[in-house]
């Protein structure tokens, strides 16, 4: 007994609490975690930035009311943003991350810090505005891309020329239109580059979104009945052997129903194909509503079907196939043939653990025989394999 417990595994209490410390923080999923992190990490850009814009106030660079008004926005800022991601407010979210809020204040933030630094320190901002185009042609849809660049340009332009003519010695107005130049020299391409590698990037999205859509449905193809919807037979085979794999491990039990409907040739020979395809569709639909969600029906080739009742006894199979018969007598197959009503045999046979799938299979299969030689419209429970 000691020794099994010593073999067992030991949880660290440092692991455990750095574990919850993580979740509290970021958030308890992944997705959580991720929106949270980018907040964190932009958050943490501008604390680097605050910092230097202080130094920078220290030495002379910057007017000294800038770095406090610039940390007394910042922080309420960022807490709301990290407080709707964090409890989720943002999930529903066109823009999750509130990447749009977010580079909105930093083109202001630029755009105040250009105002506030001295006159030949003042292209240092265009470095910034550059990290935030960057940034935004990973997050940004083509329009918001396009729109972000244009905006820190009007920004940037209202700054330059308005300051410059209110107060000339601190905006020198030589110096702003030089910079104004530069500004339209550099920024249009990456406005251009930003919207393009959007556009591209959503593409791509699209492309695999659509190739997903395209494997659900090539996948849904390979594995249905085109005619009934109902499961096929490859994909029933495979069902057969997970039941019984399942049998094996975990002792779950399941019962084995072949069901073929009676006189169906007959139903094709006087009322044509099209009918015969309404019946098989009809049962379909009524086996479908008649049997646990749980329980697997397919289609097994032709008018036979099979269905897979897993933790389910013959016994309880019969009431379900007697439930199915006594919902088959009120539905209505086909408005050119009102009368006309689907009778079905069934062999039941509960899957032995010492047996193969196929020999189970084969009892259904004999019950089933049992019941059309018996008369139809009946089910046969098989006897256990002797085996």
């Amino acid at each position: 007994m000691s020794e099994t417990l010593s073999n067992m595994p030991q949880h660290d209490p440092i692991i455990d609490s750095m574990g919850r410390l993580v979740k509290l923080i970021f958030g308890p999923d992944r997705a959580t975690r991720a929106r949270t992190g980018v907040i964190l990490l932009c958050a943490l850009m501008y604390a680097i930035c605050c910092s230097a814009a202080f130094y920078s106030a220290e030495v002379g660079m910057m007017r000294d009311f800038a770095p406090k008004l610039l940390l007394a926005t910042t922080i309420p800022c960022y807490t709301i943003f990290y407080v709707l991601v964090r409890t989720g407010r943002t999930r529903t979210m066109r823009d999750p991350n509130l990447m749009i809020p977010q580079q909105s204040f930093s083109l202001l933030a630029i755009a105040f810090a250009y105002t506030a630094i001295g006159p030949h320190d003042r292209g240092l901002v265009m470095v910034l505005i550059a990290l935030v185009m960057v940034f935004g042609m990973y997050t940004h849809h083509p329009r918001q891309a396009a729109f972000a660049g244009v905006l820190a340009m009007v920004l940037l332009a209202m700054c330059m020329g308005v300051l410059s003519h209110i107060d000339p010695v601190y905006y020198p107005p030589t110096l702003e239109l030089l910079r104004f130049e530069l500004m339209i020299g550099t920024l249009p391409p990456l406005i251009l580059a930003a919207y393009q590698i959007s556009a591209w990037r959503n593409r791509l999205a699209q492309q695999r979104s659509e190739l997903r859509d395209t494997l659900e449905k090539v996948q849904a193809l390979a594995s249905r009945d085109a005619l009934t919807g109902l499961y096929n037979r490859r994909h029933m085979q495979d069902r057969l052997v997970d039941s019984a794999k399942r049998h094996e491990r975990y002792g779950e039990r399941f019962t084995v129903v072949l069901v073929d409907l009676d006189h169906f040739k007959r139903i094709n020979d006087v009322h044509g194909h099209r009918v015969g395809d309404e019946a098989l569709m009809a049962f379909a639909s009524a086996a479908t509503l008649a049997l646990r969600e749980s329980d697997t029906v397919g289609r097994w080739g032709g008018e036979e079907f099979l269905f897979i009742l897993p933790n389910t006894s013959p016994t309880k199979a019969l009431v379900a196939l007697d439930r199915l018969r006594a919902a088959l007598q009120h539905c209505s197959i086909s408005s050119r043939v009102p009368g006309l009503r689907v009778a079905f045999s069934a062999g039941v046979a509960q899957h032995d653990l010492a047996a193969p799938v196929h020999r189970t299979l084969e009892r259904a299969d004999h019950a089933l025989y049992q019941a059309k030689t018996a008369g139809r419209n009946r089910s046969l429970v098989s006897p256990s394999d002797p085996r």
